[in-house]
């Protein structure tokens, strides 16, 4: 017969594996972007400059630790925060989707400038967190 805290103990190795993978998942983000900030170009502004081979050392880290990092995530989360993270990454690529394509439309038409890219990145991943925390800690 099982002890009666052994749901705890694996609630706890479960919790620490989500951890450890979250951890790693950030480790690898700051690597590409202090080594990103290190080779960028003195005048330039920011990753204007950085040299073809880091651009593309970078992206295959960023590639490995996303795929990885994602099917390990998903593995070891519950069916829970797996429909949470669904549902805020479905409302994050949404918004992804339509506010490009409406940002450049406009931008084609003379109304607006340029889209930049890195605000909608930005406003994607904050779109994505609200999103998760309103599903994971409403009552």
């Amino acid at each position: 017969m099982d002890k009666p805290s052994s749901g705890l103990a694996a609630a706890r190795a479960r919790r620490k594996r989500i951890v450890w993978t979250v951890a790693a998942l950030a480790a690898s983000g700051a690597v590409v972007g202090f080594f990103s900030a290190l080779f960028e170009a003195e005048d330039g502004a920011f990753l204007e400059g950085i040299p073809a081979a880091w651009a593309v050392a970078a992206s295959i880290v960023t590639v490995l630790a996303v795929l990885g990092g994602g099917y390990y995530y998903n593995r070891v989360i519950d069916e829970l925060d797996r429909r949470d993270n669904q549902w805020a990454s479905a409302l994050a690529l949404n918004l992804l989707f339509v506010g490009y394509a409406c940002w450049y439309l406009n931008w084609k038409g003379g109304l607006v400038p340029e889209p930049q890219h890195e605000a909608l990145i930005l406003a994607a991943f904050i779109v994505a967190m609200l999103a998760y925390a309103w599903k994971k800690f409403r009552p």
